[in-house]
């Protein structure tokens, strides 16, 4: 990488948090948004408590609103296109947003609303082409606010992954469904942790690419990200106008063991995109020396556990919106599940495309569309995916029976 191309990660960390922010801005060179259409795309993909680092701190994204309405005239937008069974303005709402929705030049926009745009990506590996939000074509300059967040199918969240938010609707759990053995044997030689997930989030860099990220490191979540986890704060922003260079940075802060490898879509855009950064050597950080921000936390599991003697979860390549509906599940019922079930006759669950006949016992709920093909064998639990509450009446039910 030339010298004059090398990104620049600006760090800052305070506990006001809008100074941070002003800090980080402050030291990039911002093309000028004058006379843009400008989507502030945080991540707020659940109906979750602020500030728990599940969604994009909402003081951070109001933070960034105000530097950039200060120094653009601009029109500006702000929305996401949450998990399914989720309503979006109510999202943004119970996660802390009403005062910054309340803003006269701040529009909001349900992704999911009109209907898709269709992009080609004649470059992608695996995913040769996708339906993006209603709106894709009116939206001049993308600025990602993503939480950092470990997360228990890619490693991170960061702020790449953050614009799966603008695919549309149900075409997000498709990225989930995808199969190419060959493909995935192939990359596997130097990349042994590597799923189609990872490389189908990789063919979006293609098409999306965000303008300006500021990663949300304020609250963030370790281990079983990207709901389930634990928060750990951190009064942390990070940013910068390469997308690429900022997550490398947030890695290094939070897994500083790590190597691309270990979030495969961003080792896999890396190596497909011409001139994006690879290692930590290839960029440009303000301050030069980052060791103050260091936070190690902890990685996401290598393999899904529970810790409950009278529960058995079978998963076998389910999706992170079933496994986070059913930690939390066992999380918030845990007395009822104590009252009803035994070692010797525990509550059984099964989740996941992959789950064949002989992984299941005589007595299992079946959870999601994914394991309709064996609903003759469990009680079948419908959704895609289904609501912690649907999920909790069937095993009553089923008890009453």
């Amino acid at each position: 990488m030339l010298k004059e191309d090398i990104p620049v990660v600006s760090l800052a960390r305070n506990k006001n948090i809008h100074e941070a922010v002003i800090s980080c801005l402050d030291n990039l060179n911002i093309p000028d948004m004058t006379g843009k259409n400008v989507l502030l795309k945080p991540n707020v993909g659940r109906d979750a408590e602020p500030r728990s680092g599940i969604n994009t701190n909402p003081d951070v994204v109001s933070a960034v609103y105000t530097y950039i309405k200060e120094r653009y005239n601009a029109k500006f937008f702000i929305g996401d296109s949450p998990i399914i069974n989720t309503n979006s303005q109510t999202a943004f709402k119970n996660s802390g947003y009403s005062k910054l929705l309340g803003e006269r030049e701040l529009s909001f926009l349900d992704l999911d609303e009109r209907p898709p745009t269709l992009k080609k990506i004649p470059k992608g590996k695996l995913l040769k082409e996708i339906k993006l939000s209603g709106y894709w074509n009116d939206i001049d300059y993308i600025i990602s606010i993503p939480v950092l967040k470990m997360h228990m199918h890619t490693g991170a969240s960061l702020s790449f992954k953050n614009l799966k938010g603008l695919i549309y609707r149900r075409e997000k759990i498709s990225l989930h469904h995808l199969q190419n053995s060959d493909l995935i044997n192939q990359i596997k030689n130097t990349m042994e942790n590597v799923k189609e997930l990872d490389v189908a989030i990789a063919d979006l860099a293609h098409i999306i690419k965000p303008n300006l990220v500021i990663i949300d490191a304020s609250y963030v979540q370790e281990g079983m990200g990207p709901s389930s986890g634990n928060c750990v704060r951190m009064d942390t922003i990070i940013a910068s106008t390469n997308f690429l260079a900022a997550d490398i940075i947030a890695l290094a802060l939070t897994q500083p063991e790590w190597t691309l490898k270990e979030v495969p879509h961003l080792k896999l855009i890396s190596e497909s995109i011409q001139g994006m950064p690879k290692t930590q050597d290839d960029i440009k950080t303000i301050p030069q020396n980052i060791d103050q921000f260091l936070n190690p936390l902890e990685p996401p599991p290598t393999s899904i556990t529970i810790k409950y003697k009278n529960v058995n979860l079978i998963d076998i390549d389910s999706c992170s919106a079933c496994l986070s509906t059913v930690f939390n599940l066992l999380k918030n019922n845990k007395k009822f599940i104590d009252e009803n079930f035994t070692p010797e006759n525990p509550l059984n669950l099964a989740i996941g495309k992959g789950i064949k006949q002989s992984d299941l016992y005589s007595d299992t709920f079946l959870i999601g569309n994914c394991t309709s093909n064996l609903e003759e064998n469990g009680t079948f639990i419908k959704g895609c995916t289904p609501v912690e509450s649907t999920i909790l009446k069937s095993i009553k039910d089923n008890l009453k029976k």
